[in-house]
């Protein structure tokens, strides 16, 4: 079994895929449409909420925020352990966190100016 988060995944880098908004105590709101098909896009016109708003804590606001397009998941995790010393394991916490936002199409993990596999 391979250790997590592997050097092929600290290499990618984050790619925000969905908007996001200001939230109380200067945390962020996630914003991802119900449906992410165009073919059944239509359908968000139709739908009274037709969006998932995330709330994020302090820590998941610094993640994203670190999330910027041109860092690695590796950069990323160093930004989040400098601005949370006092935590520990923030590694494959980290790591997790950007896979399962990545797992929930709110990120997009790119390598190389394309998207992996």
């Amino acid at each position: 079994m391979t250790p997590f988060p592997d050097e092929t995944f600290l290499a990618l880098v984050p790619v925000p895929a969905v908007a996001s908004e200001e939230g109380p105590e200067d945390t962020l709101v996630l914003i991802r449409p119900k449906i992410l098909s165009a073919r059944w896009g239509w359908l968000l016109k139709m739908m009274k909420k037709p969006a998932y708003r995330v709330k994020l804590d302090a820590r998941g606001t610094a993640v994203w925020r670190a999330c910027d397009g041109r860092q690695t998941v590796g950069q990323v995790i160093e930004a989040v352990a400098v601005a949370f010393p006092e935590e520990a394991d923030t590694t494959v916490r980290t790591a997790l966190f950007i896979r399962e936002l990545a797992r929930g199409q709110f990120l997009r993990l790119m390598m190389g100016g394309s998207e992996p596999g």
